[in-house]
């Protein structure tokens, strides 16, 4: 099945390359962020690729820490398991969808509980902006 992201109950396992950046909107742990007069959730907007993954949540002028690589934990339910291995994607809304044509890839999912109900994906903001025509 193809991999669902409700955006809910996600978790930050563990990241690296933090940095402390100040937000211009609210966003949450594992959000992927871009840069757009200030540190935003990344869209799949042409020309602004999510660079870094939010490591908390926050709200406009609460200075946070984002990584460039994290590992991040999903939960879903068994209507909506992905395959590990499977790439992932931001998705125009900011969550995380399976890669498609004109999504800005950004990771993949490593690793699925023998309970199928969280899953681990390995997310690099960094790399997006290879795959983002007209960057």
């Amino acid at each position: 099945m193809a991999f669902v992201d409700a955006s809910t109950s996600r978790k930050v396992l563990e990241g690296v390359c933090p940095v402390k950046i100040t937000l211009a909107e609210a966003v949450s742990a594992g959000d992927p962020l871009k840069y757009s007069s200030g540190w935003k959730l990344a869209t799949n907007e042409s020309g602004k690729p999510a660079v870094l993954i939010a490591g908390e949540d926050g709200v406009s002028g609460d200075v946070i820490t984002a990584y460039g690589l994290a590992v991040i934990e999903f939960t879903h339910t068994l209507a909506n398991v992905p395959t590990e291995g499977e790439q992932i994607a931001v998705a125009d809304t900011g969550i995380y969808a399976p890669a498609g044509t004109g999504l800005q890839d950004i990771g993949y999912i490593v690793n699925i509980d023998a309970d199928s109900l969280h899953s681990r994906g390995l997310v690099c903001g960094m790399i997006v902006e290879l795959d983002l025509p007209g960057t």
